[in-house]
């Protein structure tokens, strides 16, 4: 981690303005679609990173040891912020399964970070593989739930997180010093590549709910042949409704029955 970082300095400041501006456009789509609850997640993860960036780039006049430590904290809070905006999205609530499987990845975390001093190699290795954990499996859990419409979003974003889990495995028994710079390019690639799929993710699901609402008007509009007597309604096959299982079979409405008072008082004149 630390020969990383400390050849890569100055992409460090540049990747804090990069993230800072993809928090902000996640930050806009969370304020325009208020709805949708991976958007303010997201953000919230980019801004966090962003801070990582900063502290790694050494431009803060702190100690070495504090500019690493508070930007891998940084950067693990963008993670989970990350992941469980990807959980959000996909319906799931907070179930006690979860905040287990966190509160033990968080320990790992802890206990990996507590052996740098004399076990730097490993702490390396340790940090690598638990993010890797999460990565995939946050990428697993978009790709395996079922969505209706496009899923083009949603694989981009999926296969991106499991891509960028694998490539941090790799990248943990292979050494690639020649090439650093690359390969950490490559390393944040991953994770600009889900932030697009993610956006590609919630524009599918505003078309999805926009063709249902257009169906439904669809459903709705138009001239309506309806019978001056019984006042059903017939459809296109031909077939006659009754006005009530009409607008229920096309419509989210459902009709309670009561009384006007002008029939209240022509049908039931003793009450």
């Amino acid at each position: 981690m630390t020969p990383i970082i400390a050849s890569t300095s100055d992409s460090n400041l540049g990747y804090f303005a990069i993230f800072a501006c993809i928090g902000l456009g996640f930050l806009i789509l969370q304020r325009v679609y208020k709805g949708e609850a991976g958007p303010g997640y997201w953000a919230a993860s980019f801004f966090f990173n962003s801070a990582g960036f900063l502290f790694w780039s050494g431009s803060i006049p702190i100690p070495a040891p504090a500019y690493l430590l508070l930007g891998e904290i940084s950067h693990v809070a963008g993670f989970w912020m990350m992941a469980c905006g990807v959980y959000r999205f996909t319906g799931h609530t907070y179930r006690p399964r979860f905040v287990l499987a966190a509160a033990l990845w968080v320990v790992l975390w802890g206990a990996s970070i507590m052996l740098v001093v004399r076990h730097a190699a490993i702490t390396e290795i340790a940090l690598k593989l638990l993010r890797a954990v999460l990565f995939v499996s946050s990428g697993l859990i978009i790709v395996s739930k079922k969505t209706k419409g496009s899923e083009f979003g949603k694989r981009v974003t999926g296969y991106s997180l499991i891509a960028w889990g694998a490539y941090i495995v790799l990248r943990s028994f292979i050494r690639m010093e020649p090439l650093t710079n690359l390969w950490y390019g490559l390393l944040v690639g991953f994770q600009i590549l889900s932030a697009l799929g993610m956006m590609a993710m919630i524009v599918d699901r505003i078309r999805l709910r926009a063709e249902e609402s257009e169906k439904l008007v669809e459903r709705l509009e138009g001239l309506l042949p309806i019978c001056s007597y019984c006042k059903k309604i017939r459809d296109k096959k031909n077939h006659w409704h009754t006005l009530e299982q009409y607008i229920e079979d096309r419509s989210t409405a459902e009709f309670s029955h009561g009384i006007c008072p002008e029939c209240f008082t022509k049908y039931k004149p003793d009450r």
